[in-house]
């Protein structure tokens, strides 16, 4: 792999021990694996013109995957060509990316958001619910992983002096950073399906309730 979009990049000959320590976590392997494929996939997003929100989103989600697949899934059966892997998950990402936005409708800036008829009792309960199911999710997580992103998404800190905290450098920063959110996401997803089926169960109860007493 050599070019991005016709964009010279760096190239890396990979080989079974880069995948293998890759796979064990191993932190310099990790670091150069992020700083490499980051500036490969940005480089390719910027020659296919995508907003700088979209290509950042690609890499992270094209990393993210790739580092699942080595330690949960079935692996690189070629090392030799790990690059040419990393690339095909990116465009599976990018396209993936690209068909959720075109679903979106777009809304006229001028048009007033709609008001929302059921704040209430029930909205109240739904948020606090919301609230608690985060606060559980970031227990599952180590306190490290808990810290940084507490650090970069609600203290909205400086990435260079959270890099000097945990004296660890940028890039390397970077998997710390994608691992606590893909850690983060799953726990959540998982806690949401229990929680919607809760929700469910609460408004058939409420709506059976209400109809016994108006017959």
């Amino acid at each position: 792999m050599g070019q991005a979009g016709g964009v010279s990049v760096e190239f890396h000959l990979f080989d079974a021990e880069y995948v293998r320590k890759l796979a064990d976590g191993d932190p310099a392997t990790e670091s150069h694996f992020s700083a490499y494929f980051e500036k490969f996939i940005l480089t390719k997003m910027r020659a296919r013109k995508v907003s700088v929100e979209m290509a950042e989103d690609v890499c992270q989600e094209t990393l993210l995957r790739v580092l699942k697949s080595l330690r949960q899934g079935s692996g690189v059966s070629q090392p030799e060509r790990f690059g040419a892997f990393v690339n095909a998950v990116s465009n599976n990402v990018f396209l993936e990316l690209t068909h959720k936005q075109s679903r979106h409708v777009l809304v006229d800036e001028d048009t007033p958001e709609p008001v929302d008829k059921a704040a209430g009792a029930e909205s109240k309960l739904i948020t606090e619910e919301r609230k608690q199911m985060v606060a559980a999710v970031l227990d599952e997580l180590l306190p490290k992983e808990r810290e940084i992103l507490r650090l970069v998404f609600f203290e909205e800190a400086d990435r260079h002096e959270i890099s000097e905290q945990f004296q660890v450098d940028p890039d390397y920063l970077r998997v710390l950073l994608h691992r606590a959110k893909s850690k983060f996401q799953m726990a959540y997803t998982r806690r949401q399906r229990t929680f919607q089926r809760t929700v469910a169960l609460f408004f058939l109860c409420n709506a059976m309730v209400l109809k016994i007493t108006m017959e």
